[in-house]
């Protein structure tokens, strides 16, 4: 195969692509103009405004299974202690001495 005959088939390879390119390529349409009442169609919503308020005010635990969160904090939380064994920060001196 010499160069001439490679550098033709390339170009009618391109050609080829293009053209299929062109005649595949789908119509692009243009809308006459957006519809006015498009936003008129969306359902209005489900819970008043009032009561999406209230919701938001009080968290979901308490809501759905009756939660006091005062009592729940006392019960599931604890002051840290320092584990008996660990040198207290001023026993290892200063920072500089450490580096």
């Amino acid at each position: 195969m010499s160069i001439h005959s490679h550098q033709i088939g390339f170009a009618l390879g391109a050609v080829t692509r293009e053209f299929l390119r062109a005649v595949k390529m789908p119509s692009i349409t243009v809308p006459l103009r957006p519809s006015t009442d498009a936003f008129a169609s969306l359902p209005g919503p489900c819970i008043p405004a009032q009561m999406v308020n209230d919701l938001s005010q009080v968290p979901a635990i308490v809501r759905a299974k009756g939660i006091d969160l005062y009592q729940w904090y006392e019960m599931n939380t604890r002051v840290a202690t320092k584990p008996t064994g660990y040198p207290s920060a001023r026993a290892l001196g200063p920072l500089n001495d450490l580096i």
